[in-house]
């Protein structure tokens, strides 16, 4: 699992308890069902919940994230049958699927929000881990051979209590009081949300650290290093100054409780979106370099275009 090590930031215990659960559920040593494993991802808004399931469908298969399921149970009206509402989102992600695709098999099932399902759907899902399909108004849907990732957010004030946590494993050098402590929150935290039913039926626990600041820097490099590495394919240079970081850092921490979202907003927003203007307007073409850059009085960032052995024009206003 070093693929999801090296695309996740500030999520070590984390990848560590998902590793753990995954090779587990594959040699068969871990449920007697047809399910492979039933996970809960629980931690703040932006820390890389729903990030990390989105790099998991793609390790697991090999493929593309067709083959997971998302199901927002916000939209399971609870005003409604939520099984119908269910089954209208199965149906919507096997219609998204691409042509060719086996879109009626979803290696990994992701409830986002589950702790915002009705106490009767999480019923539901909990006799349907036990049987390995759950019954819907139009027939059956299986969850065999199949990784339930349910996820739950968390306050920062409740993240903070849990910090560092998976439930089973302990931080290096923790006092067993600290552990117990730690433990005891995290499982009442847990049950008073989705109901101790479904709380039996969860293999692993995964709780999700909120992002430092170094974290934010990180993820920043590593978008930037994307953005590089796109332009590089259509033989475009990109310099990015140190003033220019410094700018998107500054409005990537404004909101710290977002986390990874605010981080990637800001960049899409400031950055990426001016580079894929520049080339729409064909001001950006191949062999040309882009140089970008701030100034201390402004809310956005300046490009200059350099074209070889043409003096360079310098476009701004974004």
């Amino acid at each position: 699992m070093q693929t999801l090590q090296d695309q996740t930031v500030g999520q070590e215990y984390a990848v560590d308890a998902v590793t753990r659960a995954i090779t587990l559920a594959y040699a068969g040593l871990r449920r007697r069902g047809s399910v492979l494993g039933v996970l809960l991802f629980i931690g703040p808004v932006g820390s890389g919940k729903t990030h990390m399931t989105r790099t998991l469908a793609r390790l697991l298969t090999g493929g593309g994230e067709h083959t997971m399921l998302y199901v927002n149970c916000q939209q399971l009206d609870p005003a409604t049958d939520p099984l119908a509402g269910f089954e209208g989102q199965v149906k919507a992600a096997k219609n998204r699927a691409p042509a060719g695709a086996a879109s009626s098999v979803f290696n990994l099932i992701v409830f986002e929000d589950i702790d915002k399902a009705t106490e009767a759907f999480r019923d539901e899902l909990a006799l349907a881990l036990d049987c390995g399909s759950i019954s819907l108004p139009g027939g059956t849907f299986s969850l065999s051979n199949s990784f339930v990732i349910l996820i739950c957010d968390l306050s920062r004030k409740k993240a903070d209590q849990m910090v560092g946590r998976t439930i089973g494993f302990f931080l290096d050098g923790e006092p067993a009081g600290e552990m117990s402590r730690r433990q005891a929150v995290a499982l009442e935290e847990v049950d008073n949300r989705l109901g101790p039913r479904l709380v039996s039926r969860i293999d692993e626990i995964v709780v999700f650290d909120r992002l430092s600041q170094q974290n934010i820097i990180t993820l920043l490099e590593r978008q930037v290093s994307e953005i590089e590495r796109y332009l590089a394919r259509w033989c475009i240079g990109l310099i990015i100054e140190q003033d220019a970081k410094t700018f998107l850092l500054k409005e990537g921490l404004e909101d710290v409780n977002h986390g990874a979202r605010q981080i990637i907003r800001v960049v899409r927003n400031y950055l990426e979106f001016p580079i894929v203007d520049l080339m729409l307007s064909n001001s950006l073409v191949p062999g040309t370099t882009v140089t970008v850059k701030h100034e201390a009085s402004r809310n956005f960032l300046n490009f200059e275009i350099m074209v070889p052995c043409i003096a360079g024009s310098s476009v701004a206003g974004f």
